[in-house]
C-alpha cells in the first residue's frame, strides 16, 4: 500500500512539474520588450537666425519651458512698405482735396457776398422804382380828378347853350385818357410788387436777363463743387481707415514672423538637434526631435504562434529588468513581421531580430504615470500575454521582499 502511495505521489508530482514546464513554456513571453514612446519634430515656425536654449541631449524639459527662439534680421517687410506708400500717396491727394475746399471756400465767400449786394442793390432800386411809380399814380389820380371836374363844367355849360360840342368831346377825351393813365399806373405798381417780392426771395425777374445774376449762379456751381469734393474726401477718408487697419495688421504679422519662440507641449526629453545653433533657418526646417514621455509604451516582438493567439485589447503584464514591479498592459497594436515602417515616429528602432518576428505594441498606463519610469526610454523588459502556473509564487515573493 505505501509502495502504492509512494508511486502515486511520484506520478503526481512528475504531472504537476509536466504541468508548471509545459506552462511556462507556453505561456506568451518575450524577453526583448523595450520602453518606447513616440517622437515630436519641432520645426520652424519662421525664418531666421536659431538660438538654443537647451543644447544638451536627453535633458528633461517640462510643458513650456523654452527650447529656442528665432529671430529673422531680415523680415519680408515689402507689403508694410507697401501700404505705407499707399498711404502717403492718398493722404498727399487727401490734403490736396483739402486746400482745393479751403479755395472754394474762399471764393464762394466772396460771390456770396456779391450776390447778396446785388440781391440788395436789386431790391433798393425796385423799391425806387415803385415808389416812382407811386408818385405818377398820385398825378395821374390828380389829373383824372381835374379831368372829371372839366367834363362836369362844360356839360353845364353845354346845357346852358354856352359850350360847344367841339370843347365838350375834348374835354371828355382829356378825362378818359387820365383814367387810362391811372389804370396803367396801378398796373405799373402791380407789376413792381411783383419784381420786388421775386428780388426779396432771391429771384430776378427781368427781360434781358435770366432769373439770378452771374455772382449766383457762380455760386451755386462752386457749392455743388463743394459737395463734390466733400464726398471726394469722404472717400478718401474711409480708404485711409482701412489702410491704417491693414498697416496694423500687417505690422502685427511682421512682428508675429519675424521671431518666435520654441516651446515644449509636454514632458520631453530632448532626443536629437538637426540643426547648429545660430544657423540661419527657413520656415518648416526641421530643428529638433523630442520624446514625448506622456506616450510612452512598450514595444516587443514574439513568435508566430503567441502573435496568432493575441487580439487588440488583450491583457498583458510587462516586468522592467532588474525591476521586481510588475505593470499590468494592454495589447494596443498588432504590426505583424517586418515592422519597420510603425517605428518611424518612435525613439528606438527595431532590431534586425526584432524584424525577423512579429511586432506587438502594449500601453502600460501605470509606467507612463510613474515619474521616474515615463521617460526610461531605451529600457528593457519582459512581457507576458498569457498567465502562467507560478504567477502566484512571483507575486507572494513580491510581497515578501
Amino acid at each position: 500500500m505505501k509502495r502504492l502511495l509512494a508511486a502515486f505521489g511520484g506520478l503526481l508530482l512528475a504531472a504537476v512539474g509536466l504541468y508548471v514546464i509545459v506552462g511556462e513554456q507556453m505561456a506568451g513571453i518575450t524577453s526583448n520588450a523595450m520602453v518606447n514612446a513616440q517622437v515630436m519634430i519641432v520645426r520652424a515656425p519662421v525664418e531666421g537666425v536659431l538660438q538654443l536654449h537647451v543644447r544638451r541631449l536627453g535633458a528633461r524639459l517640462a510643458p513650456g519651458q523654452v527650447i529656442g527662439s528665432l529671430n529673422d534680421p531680415r523680415p519680408d517687410d515689402s507689403r508694410l512698405l507697401e501700404l505705407q506708400r499707399t498711404i502717403a500717396v492718398l493722404q498727399a491727394d487727401r490734403e490736396r482735396l483739402r486746400d482745393l475746399a479751403e479755395v472754394l471756400e474762399t471764393s464762394r465767400r466772396a460771390y456770396a457776398a456779391q450776390a447778396e449786394a446785388y440781391g440788395a442793390g436789386r431790391v433798393s432800386q425796385l423799391q425806387a422804382r415803385l415808389a416812382e411809380a407811386q408818385a405818377l399814380k398820385d398825378a395821374a389820380r390828380a389829373r383824372l380828378l381835374e379831368a372829371d371836374a372839366a367834363l362836369r363844367r362844360a356839360s353845364e355849360l353845354a346845357r346852358a347853350g354856352v359850350q360847344t360840342v367841339a370843347d365838350i368831346t375834348r374835354i371828355r377825351t382829356a378825362q378818359e385818357v387820365a383814367a387810362q393813365e391811372v389804370e396803367a399806373m396801378r398796373n405799373r405798381i402791380h407789376f413792381l410788387n411783383i419784381e420786388l417780392d421775386a428780388a426779396r426771395r432771391g429771384v430776378f425777374l427781368g427781360d434781358s436777363y435770366n432769373d439770378a445774376p452771374s455772382s449766383q449762379q457762380r455760386l451755386r456751381e462752386l457749392e455743388q463743387r463743394q459737395g463734390e469734393l466733400a464726398t471726394e474726401l469722404a472717400e478718401r477718408d474711409q480708404r485711409l481707415a482701412l489702410l491704417e487697419a491693414q498697416l496694423q495688421e500687417e505690422r502685427a504679422r511682421l512682428a508675429r514672423f519675424s521671431g518666435a519662440v520654441l516651446t515644449a507641449t509636454s514632458p520631453s526629453i530632448l532626443w536629437e538637434i538637426m540643426t547648429a545653433d545660430g544657423e540661419y533657418v527657413r520656415r518648416a526646417q526641421d530643428l529638433v526631435r523630442l520624446v514625448d514621455c506622456s506616450t510612452t509604451m512598450v514595444t516587443a516582438s514574439v513568435r508566430e504562434g503567441v502573435y496568432n493567439r493575441l487580439r487588440v485589447g488583450d491583457p498583458a503584464q510587462f516586468r522592467l529588468a532588474g525591476d521586481g514591479r510588475v505593470f499590468d498592459a494592454v495589447v494596443t497594436r498588432l504590426a505583424g513581421s517586418g515592422a519597420a515602417t510603425v517605428y518611424r515616429s518612435l525613439a528606438v528602432g527595431p532590431s534586425e531580430e526584432h524584424l525577423k518576428r512579429f511586432d506587438v505594441l502594449l500601453s502600460v498606463p501605470a509606467l507612463a504615470q510613474d515619474p521616474e519610469l515615463s521617460c526610461a526610454i531605451g529600457r528593457t523588459g519582459r512581457a507576458v500575454f498569457s498567465s502562467r502556473p507560478l504567477d502566484f509564487l512571483r507575486r507572494l515573493t513580491l510581497g515578501l521582499f
